[in-house]
């Protein structure tokens, strides 16, 4: 009986070998046209890959990804579970991806330069146990009617996602992200981090989102409608946000703090001609910023796990509250200097206040 063990364990070897050696010739006969044909049939787009391999104990993995004008990457691997098929699933326990790079065009009628296929049928649904990515790069270039374009890039793309092993039916997932702010030409604008947990199933959370050391003028296209519409030459922005769920109940309890504002003067002609008039957020960065030069505002912003969304008109009232308190916490001779200088702006700044609090109601 014990001679017959090793004997055994031999064969397996060799038959696993065997179905090793058979999986790899299919793949580079068969699973790299098929892949290139899905992916060109699912996003109508060209796409073309260098390598296909399968390695042990099961994983495949592609060299060189390029699907054209979207994605491309340096290799990608991913590793599925035998268990999660057996229960009906696509699982992967892992997916790794260097040096991705994503690019990504809303044109002036709001449309991506992508869509994604809609599915046919009932399709096994697709879990990811761990997610990671190294060095990636994502560009967002935001196309005008006017013919002008705003682009937003991250770089040095870091992320770490990964499901707890055991028990196996627990969602509890760790998550850290990390990313630089940056132009097309690869000039840091600020930092992007991210960190913390999820557990899915009872869908609670405890993480943290920051923004460090931003240039803020890089980022007005997409702030100046809540805050700001004056233009900026220079300005740092810093921003925090705890987040908090419970039972699909997240609460972010944000700081945003912004110094060093310099605005662009306005030309002779445009402030005699221009009609005068007051929008509350159109002037909070210059209302309610301290002598410093700084504005700092804390306010919470409420919502679901599963599906966050924000509010224009309720996160524009948060933020006039937090202005509010802003006013309050500042010498009192400043206040009054801006009160004596900006009369007829702080009587409309009760009527906006009172407008919006109404459409809130």
């Amino acid at each position: 009986m014990k001679n017959k063990i090793p004997k055994i364990l031999i064969r397996i070897i060799v038959i696993l070998f065997i179905i090793y050696i058979v999986l790899n010739i299919s793949v580079k006969v068969v699973g790299k046209k098929l892949i290139i044909s899905q992916i060109e049939k699912n996003l109508n787009t060209p796409a073309d890959l260098k390598g296909l391999s399968i390695s042990f104990p099961l994983s495949l993995n592609i060299r060189g990804l390029d699907i054209q004008g979207l994605f491309r990457a340096d290799s990608l691997s991913a590793s599925p579970s035998i268990l999660g098929f057996l229960t009906g699933r696509i699982v992967l326990n892992e997916l790794k991806i260097v040096r991705p790079v994503i690019t990504i065009e809303k044109s002036p009628d709001g449309k991506l330069n992508f869509a994604l296929p809609e599915p046919k049928g009932k399709q096994p649904p697709l879990l990811l146990a761990g997610l990671k990515i190294r060095n990636g790069r994502v560009r967002f270039t935001d196309r005008k009617a006017d013919g002008s374009a705003d682009t937003l890039a991250l770089n040095s793309i870091n992320v770490s996602i990964s499901k707890i092993a055991f028990p196996i039916t627990s969602f509890f997932t760790r998550f850290n992200i990390s990313a630089l702010l940056g132009d097309t030409e690869g000039n840091s604008k600020g930092k992007f981090l991210a960190s913390g947990w999820i557990d899915f199933r009872p869908k609670n959370m405890d993480g943290s989102i920051e923004l460090k050391d931003v240039d803020a003028t890089y980022l007005a296209p997409y702030y100046k409608k809540i805050i700001s519409t004056e233009k900026l030459l220079s300005a740092k922005l810093n921003f925090t946000s705890d987040l908090q769920a419970k039972n699909n109940n997240l609460l972010a309890k944000c700081h945003l703090e912004f110094s060093d504002i310099i605005y662009a003067k306005p030309a002779e002609t445009e402030t005699e001609t221009k009609t005068p008039s007051f929008d509350f957020f159109s002037n909070a960065l210059d209302l309610f910023s301290g002598p410093a030069g700084k504005i700092n505002l804390d306010f919470t912003i409420g919502t679901k796990l599963d599906n966050p969304k924000l509010d224009l008109i309720s996160l524009k009232g948060t933020i006039a509250q937090a202005a509010a308190q802003n006013i309050a916490n500042q010498p009192v001779g400043n206040v009054i200097d801006k009160i004596k200088n900006n009369v007829e702006q702080f009587k409309e700044l009760g009527k906006s206040l009172e407008k919006m609090f109404k459409k809130k109601e």
